[in-house]
């Protein structure tokens, strides 16, 4: 019974020289998780056996190796497709319709353009839709298909701005006819960049001129300002808001313009924020007036019929001008925003993560676009979970199904983009560990050694 007893002895400070050696070698090594032997006494025992006082133990044997989840360091690679989970959690891979588990956050991206880590299996999380939207209930294989966007013409320019209202009116009788290159027929210009179906950039100017009241031609008017707007110094032509009126800068009309109109507060008049201007043409002069309460102007050039809606429907060329916001206070002229949704055409430079796992991809022309959002998984029993290799675990009976989400959701942690989470072994601990796994071998060796001499010497009695 002493040989085996020395002998279980031997196979456990085996295993824990095993676990030990396993857990050096793995020091380096990305999302790796410590390992520690857990062993148990035998006893051999009977149903009708005396008390428990006499009886003498018959060894020990490994219970499990028991993986410690805890959370391991983390480092800075400045590289987009690493990434670190902060908290509890695991990347999800496909391996041709198997599930694996990892906290190796090393990706990449495979000929066809899959996020796949260094085994090959592809990281799963929710789609994009085409309007740029994280799509929650389609889970898919992360995918980055636009190495190259397309242009976009913008439809859309939104102007938000602050007219003086002590500005001088410009004199009719003097200038009754606007040139943009006059700057006597105008108070106020600003500029932005706009883009047609190719791309191309254009520079759309602003021109603003204070309404001087002539009580023949309009009556009742307070704090107008006439607005022209001109793309590459053509005069656009477009629609007038609902529910506004045109009125002629001159009793001849030879030009009209829109009618920017604000209260006695400097407010502006809801009726006159925002105007659609039909199938924008790049170079196409067009030339337009609004005010409240009233019908819109025939097109002058030949310019498209305006819509009243103030939408812009996906596909056409329409060109929606938004002016909600803007203001005329005893201040100096100022443009307090501008943007358009337009853009030029761009390639792909890089991929950014947020911290709740929104993958984005970057192009040159300064635009990006959302490829999916990363999914996490959580398990009831992280223990229960098998080791399969590469840094990955299998669901297992013990470990309960996973719990699916998105970073930061419930107890799941945050994602570090540029970064990695380091293997959780302490060396120092290690080495201790080693020396004491050393000692239990030797000192079980010794056993069988101290056995074998007294069963020499029965022996030798004997004989």
């Amino acid at each position: 019974m002493s040989f085996n007893t020395g002998l279980s002895g031997l196979r456990a400070a085996t295993s824990d020289l095993n676990v030990t050696g396993n857990n050096i070698a793995n020091a380096s090594t990305t999302g790796f998780k410590q390992s520690r032997a857990e062993f148990g006494d035998v006893f051999a025992t009977s149903l009708t056996g005396g008390g428990g006082s006499i009886n003498i133990g018959g060894g020990v044997r490994l219970q499990q190796v028991a993986q410690q989840f805890t959370q391991g360091n983390i480092t800075l690679t400045q590289r987009d497709f690493d990434v670190a989970i902060d908290g509890r959690g695991f990347f999800i891979l496909n391996h041709d319709g198997e599930r694996a588990y990892t906290r190796s956050g090393i990706f990449g991206v495979d000929k066809d353009g899959y996020v796949v880590s260094n085994s090959g299996g592809h990281l799963v999380g929710y789609a994009a839709t085409p309007s740029g939207q994280v799509d929650l209930g389609n889970e898919v294989d992360l995918r980055i298909q636009n190495f190259q966007l397309q242009a976009n013409q913008t439809s859309r320019l939104r102007m938000a701005f602050n007219l003086d209202a002590s500005s001088q009116a410009v004199d009719g009788a003097r200038f009754p006819t606007f040139d943009p290159a006059d700057q006597n027929t105008f108070n106020y210009a600003s500029s932005a960049t706009v883009y047609d179906s190719e791309g191309v950039p254009h520079v759309a100017t602003t021109y603003f001129r204070k309404d001087q009241p002539d009580s023949a031609i309009e009556t009742g008017v307070n704090n107008d300002w006439f607005m022209w707007i001109a793309i590459d110094g053509a005069l656009i032509n477009g629609g007038n808001p609902a529910n506004s009126t045109a009125s002629p800068l001159d009793p001849n009309g030879d030009h009209s313009a829109f009618t920017v109109r604000f209260d006695v507060n400097g407010k502006l008049d809801p009726a006159t924020n925002r105007f659609v201007i039909d199938d924008w043409v790049p170079a196409r002069q067009i030339q337009s007036q609004f005010g409240s309460n009233a019908e819109p102007l025939g097109p002058l050039g030949g310019a498209a019929t305006p819509t009243y809606n103030g939408t812009v429907d996906e596909g056409t060329s329409d060109f929606l001008i938004d002016i909600t916001g803007s203001t005329q206070y005893g201040d100096e002229f100022n443009v307090a925003s501008v943007n358009q949704n337009g853009f030029a055409p761009g390639q792909l430079v890089g991929t950014t993560i947020s911290e709740n796992g929104v993958l984005f991809a970057r192009y040159t022309n300064g635009q990006s676009q959302i490829l999916g959002q990363i999914l996490l998984a959580d398990f009831q029993n992280v223990q229960g979970l098998t080791p399969i290799g590469n840094t990955e675990w299998a669901e297992s009976f013990d470990s309960g199904q996973p719990a699916r989400g998105v970073a930061t959701s419930g107890v799941l942690g945050s994602l570090q983009a540029g970064a990695l989470e380091e293997s959780n072994v302490d060396i120092s601990e290690e080495l201790v560990s080693l020396i004491i796994a050393q000692r239990n071998f030797q000192a079980n060796a010794k056993t069988i050694e101290t056995n074998n001499a007294i069963t020499q010497t029965v022996i030798n009695i004997r004989s």
